[in-house]
């Protein structure tokens, strides 16, 4: 899977780069958007089938009550999460959306860890490559130091990153028709 990164100044390029990354780390991730404003990432994943209220409220639950367990094993404040359901034609889109500032390497694996253990049937997934175990260390490593950066940084780009056909597409959505 290829990433697409611009060179249009070192924070904007981080950031970008952590899209893509994130995106070739976790197949599971349809789409990742930055909202510089809100200072959030939003993480979408699409599923196949049509869920119930009772199956909502279950996956919300636990993958509250997770992310609370590990924010004190971190020792680290709890911030709000979002966690929507949205339905479009024969898909539905789970989208969780965190603060930036809060938000850890641990906790995206545990998102879509939770994702995939709930949905594993339903789960919308680009063909996954073997990745050795070096890879994924590193990878981790880099979202991790990414993330800090993002933390640190002004940007002020509104980012959306998805795959398609194979490719990781990153683009500034202030450039995007409406």
């Amino acid at each position: 899977m290829k990433g697409i990164f611009w060179k249009e100044g070192e924070s904007f390029s981080n950031s970008m780069n952590l899209i893509a990354f994130l995106l070739v780390r976790y197949p599971e991730i349809g789409s990742v958007r930055f909202d510089p404003r809100q200072k959030t990432l939003q993480f979408s994943f699409v599923l196949t089938k049509e869920l119930s209220a009772e199956e909502k409220l279950e996956f919300r639950k636990h993958l509250l009550l997770s992310l609370e367990s590990i924010s004190q094993l971190l020792e680290k404040d709890f911030c709000k999460t979002e966690i929507n359901f949205t339905s479009c034609d024969n898909l539905n889109f789970l989208e969780v959306t965190r603060d930036v500032n809060y938000l850890s390497q641990e906790e995206i694996a545990l998102i879509t860890g939770v994702v995939r253990q709930f949905f594993e049937t339903s789960l919308l997934l680009e063909q996954e490559e073997m990745i050795q175990e070096d890879d994924i260390a590193l990878q981790e490593e880099m979202i991790d130091h990414m993330l800090e950066d993002l933390k640190d940084s002004h940007h002020e780009k509104r980012l959306l990153g998805f795959r398609e056909e194979g490719r990781v597409l990153v683009f500034n959505r202030a450039n995007l028709p409406k």
